[in-house]
C-alpha cells in the first residue's frame, strides 16, 4: 500500500510515524510554511523535519489542487492520500488520483464539530466526551462517509494540549486496521446525519480575550481550550496578560477584581472566581500566580481586564 500523507500539525506527526512503520509512505504533503518573526524566516513544521529525517519527500505546494502538482502525485502511483490536519480541501480531480481516494483522520465524533479547531470548540462548550472521526474525503470539509468512530471522555482538566495527545494517540492506534480495511474492502459505510452537524471555525484573536463578566465555568473553558496556545488574553496595569493555566476558586469575588489568600492569586467572575496557576506578562516568560504576586507586588482589590 503506497500511501501519500497530507498535515502538518502536531496531531498528525504521532498518525504519519505509525503509517510509515507499517506501511509504503511515498510522500508528505504540508501547508506551504510563511515567513515569520523580524527576520522573516521560514522554519518548516515537524512533520516535514521528520520527513526529511527519514529520506521521505516533502511537497510544500501553494495550491494542492494545482494541475502540475496533481501530475506530479501521479507519477507517484499512490493507493491511498491520508489527511490529517492539513488547511486545504482536496478536489475531487486530486481525490481521483490515488486507487483507493483519501481519508481524512479528524479529531471530533462527527458531524459534530467539522472544521479547523475541533478540539479548542469542544472544550470551550463544556463537551465531556470527543473522539476520532476516519471519513472519505470529498469536496465538501468534514462531509463524507465514516468508516469508523472511537470515543473519547473529556476530563475536567483537560487542556487543548491534553487532548490533542490523547486524540492523536488514539488515531494512531486504529489507523493501521483502517488502511488494511480499505486494502481488503472490509468496511462498512456510515453516513454522516447532516441535522447533527456543527461547526468548529478557527480560533479569532477577539475570541481569546476573556470578559470577567462570564461564569467562572465559561471561563475556566475557555483558558482550557486555549492552553497551552495561544493562551487567553486579559490586561493587567494597561499590559497584555496571557492565561496559560487556571482552576475554579472557591471565593466568591466581584468580577475581575484581584484576590490573595493562602499564596493563591483570585480573580472574580460573574458567579465565584478563578485562580490563575500559571501566566505569561507582557514580553516576559511564563510564571506561576505566586511569582505574579510577588515580582508584581499585586494589590488586594487591583482590577484585571
Amino acid at each position: 500500500m503506497k500511501i501519500i500523507f497530507f498535515g502538518s500539525g502536531q496531531f498528525a506527526l504521532p498518525i504519519v510515524n505509525k503509517v510509515k512503520e507499517e506501511f509504503t509512505l511515498s510522500g508528505v504533503v504540508i501547508t506551504k510554511p510563511k515567513p515569520r518573526g523580524r527576520g522573516l524566516k521560514i522554519s518548516l513544521p515537524k512533520v516535514a523535519q521528520w520527513a526529511q529525517n527519514g529520506g521521505i519527500k516533502v511537497f510544500a505546494p501553494d495550491n494542492p489542487n494545482d494541475n502540475v502538482f496533481i501530475e506530479d502525485l501521479s507519477k507517484l502511483k499512490p493507493d491511498l492520500f491520508i489527511l490529517s490536519s492539513y488547511s486545504h480541501l482536496l478536489t475531487n480531480e486530486l481525490l481521483n488520483v490515488p486507487k483507493y481516494g483519501g481519508i481524512n483522520i479528524h479529531p471530533s465524533l462527527l458531524p459534530k464539530y467539522r472544521g479547523a479547531a475541533p478540539i479548542q470548540r469542544a472544550i470551550m462548550a463544556g463537551e465531556r466526551e470527543t473522539g476520532i472521526t476516519v471519513i472519505f474525503m470529498d469536496e465538501i470539509i468534514d462531509h463524507g462517509d465514516m468508516i469508523i468512530q472511537r470515543e473519547l471522555t473529556i476530563e475536567p482538566d483537560d487542556t487543548y494540549g491534553s487532548l490533542l495527545l490523547k486524540l492523536s494517540t488514539l488515531g494512531t492506534e486504529i489507523i493501521g486496521d483502517v488502511i488494511r480495511s480499505i486494502e481488503l474492502d472490509n468496511y462498512k459505510i456510515i453516513k454522516q446525519n447532516e441535522r447533527q452537524k456543527t461547526y468548529a471555525p478557527k480560533i479569532k484573536k477577539e475570541e481569546t480575550i476573556i470578559n470577567w463578566q462570564e461564569s467562572t465555568e465559561k471561563i475556566f473553558n475557555l483558558i482550557r481550550a486555549l492552553s497551552p496556545k495561544p493562551g487567553v488574553i486579559t490586561t493587567f496595569r494597561n499590559k497584555e496578560l496571557k492565561i496559560i493555566a487556571a482552576t475554579p476558586g472557591d471565593r466568591k469575588v466581584r468580577p475581575g477584581v484581584i484576590h490573595i489568600e493562602k499564596k493563591n492569586l483570585y480573580i472574580g467572575t460573574s458567579d465565584g472566581s478563578i485562580i490563575l496557576k500559571k501566566i505569561r506578562p507582557e514580553n516576559r516568560s511564563i510564571i506561576s500566580g505566586l511569582d505574579f504576586i510577588n515580582g508584581f507586588r499585586i494589590k488586594e482589590g487591583e482590577v484585571i481586564g
